[in-house]
């Protein structure tokens, strides 16, 4: 060991020093690597084969949807199911259409050739069906309609083989996400352990090579005549140690922090399937409760109380479909319709929408209107979702009775662009202090039966829209909801 004797004290520890931040320096290289590899199947995950997924569902839900139509064509001679029977059938097309462009296997392109000549015939055979009723042949029409029922059965049985195949897809690459998180785990913590070992090792070093020697001088320096001064390489050493540690804890954090990304990004991809698979589940049967109970109330004569009932029911439904939406919504970001909107006119679209459950819940309502306010670049059927949800919030945090005003005014930033202020507040409970910062945040409610998403998916909504949703409240004080949009410009008025 004469060679490492004969090193220097200086170069021993910069040595020691330059190994350790490579060894830094590598693991978070080798981390972000991952975290890319990582990152990239879960776009591939959530972007191309969720939406394929997403269309397989939609295809079988649009086909779904066209069943019975004819039926009711020939009950009642109505064309207006015809009409719903075209709708639904271009919808069909749209997502086969959205398939074919995000798929990339050939055996999965295949299928949807074979899906699309299928749907073809079907739908070739059942327009002959309803020229059969149309032109008064209706035995010939009703055995050719069995037929087409058969076909039906056979379309959507393929429709469903293409789903399980995207499935599959999905599963696979569910499970080399795993394995790379894996490696990344175990790649991190023998990474760890080495930086570990040359941290102690380098201890060591300065221990018996700096400090001890340093000690010795300090009792030999009052025997002596002219005491030694502290040299400048022990300043320079406590310098780059402090610094080297200092790295090394921000290593660590960052790698903690890649981490808890990787996992949030599993989990949102999760979360985007499980809501599209919740959609379909429900959405199918609402679908063919909304029309029973359109057919019933078109053709049952009903007293007033039965009226009453049937509105319940369909406020109710209307209800359960919001719950479908916003957990669609969640999984897949606004596509805005932006138009010049005023901002008075969005909110009274949204009161008269509100009515009747207002007068349930006993609320009154006190509107201050803002004088010449700015129109606004918006999608009002998303910013009266958000109108809704904050009122329909306020309502049940109050029960029965109490008061909300709502607000609107301008104002202008500090970069001197003008906004618009709506403010909504309740005379409700409030909401504590602690949960605040969480109320915005996904799956995060107080409600015993609420999603959690419906703040969230509204602060989205401003947000997509260029400004922010703002929170105010004090325990026992009410909340107030705070949605500023930006203004168009004073140059584009016109």
């Amino acid at each position: 060991m004469k060679w490492w004797e004969n090193i220097s004290l200086s170069k021993r520890i910069i040595s020691h020093v330059v190994l350790l931040e490579l060894v830094t320096v590598f693991i978070g290289a080798m981390a972000i690597w991952y975290a890319i590899g990582f990152q990239k199947n879960i776009d591939n995950l959530a972007g191309r084969h969720i939406k394929a997924l997403q269309a397989s569902r939609e295809m079988e839900n649009a086909l779904a949807n066209q069943k019975g139509f004819v039926t009711y064509y020939f009950l009642d001679g109505d064309t207006k199911w015809l009409q719903e029977l075209a709708h639904y059938r271009e919808v069909f097309r749209s997502w086969l259409e959205t398939a074919r462009q995000v798929e990339r296997d050939p055996v999965h392109a295949d299928m949807l050739d074979k899906i699309s000549r299928q749907y073809q015939h079907y739908v070739e055979n059942k327009d002959r069906v309803i020229e059969m009723y149309r032109s008064g042949d209706r035995d010939k029409g009703e055995d050719l309609h069995w037929e087409v029922r058969s076909q039906f059965f056979a379309l959507n049985k393929l429709c469903q083989s293409y789903e399980k195949l995207n499935e599959e897809e999905i599963q696979r690459l569910r499970e080399k996400a795993r394995h790379q998180a894996a490696e990344m785990s175990s790649f991190v913590v023998i990474a760890l352990i080495v930086s570990a070992v040359l941290g102690v090792f380098l201890a060591f070093l300065l221990i018996v090579q700096v400090i001890t020697p340093i000690r010795r001088l300090a009792n030999i320096t009052p025997h002596s005549e002219k005491p030694a001064p502290p040299a400048n390489e022990v300043t320079m050493l406590g310098n780059q140690v402090r610094g080297m540690m200092a790295d090394m804890d921000q290593t660590r954090s960052e790698l903690e922090q890649s981490q808890q990304m990787l996992m949030h990004s599993e989990k949102m991809a999760l979360v985007g399937k499980l809501a599209t698979e919740v959609a379909h589940s429900i959405r199918s049967p609402m679908t063919s409760i909304n029309m029973r109970l359109f057919s019933l109330q078109r053709s049952l004569d009903l007293t007033e109380n039965q009226e009453e009932d049937f509105r319940v029911v369909a406020e109710e439904m209307r209800r359960l479909d919001n719950i479908v939406r916003n957990f669609l919504e969640f999984s897949r970001p606004p596509k805005l319709d932006k138009q010049r909107v005023n901002i008075s006119s969005v909110i009274d679209m949204t009161m008269e929408l509100l009515e009747y459950r207002l007068r349930r819940h006993d609320a009154e309502v006190t509107r201050r209107r803002g004088d010449d306010l700015p129109p606004v670049e918006a999608d009002p059927e998303l910013i009266k979702e958000v109108l809704v949800n904050l009122i329909v919030n306020a309502c049940e945090a109050m029960g029965e009775g109490g008061q909300i005003f709502i607000t609107e005014s301008q104002s202008v930033t500090d970069q001197g662009e003008r906004t618009v202020r709506v403010e909504i507040r309740d005379t409700g409970p409030g909401i504590p202090e602690e949960i605040q910062q969480q109320i915005l945040e996904p799956f995060h409610t107080t409600k015993a039966q609420g999603t959690g998403l419906g703040l969230f998916i509204a602060a989205r909504i401003v947000r997509e829209h260029g400004g922010q949703l703002d929170l105010y409240s004090a325990e026992g004080r009410g909340a107030t909801f705070i949605i500023v949009l930006p203004a168009v410009k004073a140059g584009e008025d016109g």
